[in-house]
């Protein structure tokens, strides 16, 4: 399975402060990745995973 995760650009995904939708797709896209799921996360460029 392939997934494809948007991101807000308003801050980089998981947020360093405040970015209540950025930490909620960084959370969902960490589990994924450890479930075996394809994961493509569109988000900042300095947006960090695993």
């Amino acid at each position: 399975m392939k997934i494809a995760m948007l991101s807000p650009l308003s801050w980089r995904t998981p947020p360093r402060h405040y970015g209540p939708w950025e930490n909620v797709v960084s959370l969902l896209t960490e589990q994924l990745v450890a479930m075996g799921v394809d994961v493509t996360l569109f988000a900042t460029g300095d947006s960090l995973t695993r």
